[in-house]
């Protein structure tokens, strides 16, 4: 144990001669303390010289050497305080590539040639004999017709059509291809099919109605429907979609009468309209397509400012669409009827449309 002890003292004791011996080296100022610090370098390095690394371990760093300024170069220049900042300029967005306008505005030579097919309904029922096809067609068919004609037109009602051909200071303007859905008769099933079906899908219409067979079960003697009230017409005239125009008082051929019964159909049927759904009657759809001179003048002084006419022959597929440039007096229509079977309307509005415009 003794001896243990006196190891460690000694080892001690030779820590401390090592650290006073550093403290001489750095300080140097006992010139004794300085010859033994002397010759203990001796002993390390051989030249009797502080080893580098020493000097190395406490030098001061250097100061950077700022760069030398170029007596030449154009000094930078001052920015003044109290200068106004520059604006910083607003990104600009690339200019999109021209695309055709989506609409068509009206008095302009294109809204001259726009064309506008438009489409006749009459009934809809789910069963129907070949020989009364020709006014009937299934509501699933009219489904599919509203459904497809959706897809690739813009339904416009024939107020708006009307509106923009008698606008003379390009304020009105139509949708690209447009096309127009009117009704004739007044079947009550235009009420309770064709109605839902319509505002479903927003689709607008113009329902022709024969005013003397309004909430009548009526027809031809042989087959007879029923026809919707003057109640469910103005539920459907409120609605803003449906707007109810004349196709006469008894459903004649007006082409074929005298003047004082052509006259009698005319104002009789606008009159009822106008009491029952407190609106302007000025439309008139001719029964049967059934027309004459005497019966166009009868209409422009009885107030009918639109004139719509109907294909002799409903199977007939070479329709034609109407033009702005050639007014309102003379609209013609595309005939829809279970007479087509399973021809799809939107190929026929295509034929239509495909027809050559005569210039």
């Amino acid at each position: 144990m003794k001896k243990l002890l006196l190891t460690a003292a000694a080892a001690m004791c030779s820590l401390a001669a090592v650290l006073c011996l550093t403290g001489m080296a750095a300080n140097n100022t006992e010139s004794g303390r300085g010859s033994a610090l002397s010759q203990n370098m001796d002993t390390n390095t051989g030249s009797g010289q502080m080893p580098s690394w020493v000097g190395e371990l406490y030098a001061t760093p250097a100061p950077t050497p700022e760069p030398t300024k170029d007596p030449d170069a154009t000094p930078e220049p001052t920015k003044d305080p109290n200068a106004t900042p520059e604006p910083t300029a607003e990104p600009t967005n690339a200019p999109l590539p021209t695309q055709r306008p989506t609409e068509v505005q009206a008095g302009t030579s294109e809204a001259e040639t726009v064309k506008v097919p438009i489409l006749l309904y009459h009934h809809i029922a789910e069963d129907f004999s070949e020989s009364r096809a020709i006014s009937i067609i299934s509501p699933r068919d009219f489904r599919l017709h509203m459904t497809a004609i959706k897809t690739q037109y813009t339904p416009i009602s024939l107020r708006e059509y009307v509106e923009f051909v008698n606008c003379r200071d390009g304020s009105k303007t139509l949708p690209r291809n447009p096309i127009i859905i009117t009704f004739d008769d007044g079947y009550l099933s235009n009420y309770e099919v064709a109605y839902p079906i319509l505002k479903e899908l927003n689709i607008p219409a113009t329902i022709f109605i024969v005013t003397d067979t309004v909430g009548e079960t009526a027809g031809d003697g042989k087959v007879e429907f029923s026809h919707f009230t003057w109640e469910q017409a103005r539920e459907m005239q409120s609605s803003g979609l449906i707007e109810i125009q004349s196709h006469t008082n008894d459903h004649v051929k007006l082409g074929e009468l005298g003047n004082d019964t052509v006259n009698y159909e005319l104002r009789k049927s606008k009159y009822l309209i106008e009491k029952n759904l407190g609106t302007t009657c000025d439309m008139i759809a001719y029964p049967y397509g059934s027309y004459s001179a005497a019966a166009i003048e009868a209409s422009d002084k009885a107030g009918y400012d639109v004139q719509c006419l109907v294909g002799d022959d409903a199977t007939d597929v070479d329709y034609e669409v109407n033009l702005p440039r050639d007014g309102v007096k003379n609209l013609t229509r595309i005939t829809v009827s279970g007479l087509m079977g399973n021809v799809n309307v939107l190929e026929l509005i295509r034929q239509a449309l495909a027809n050559e415009i005569v210039q």
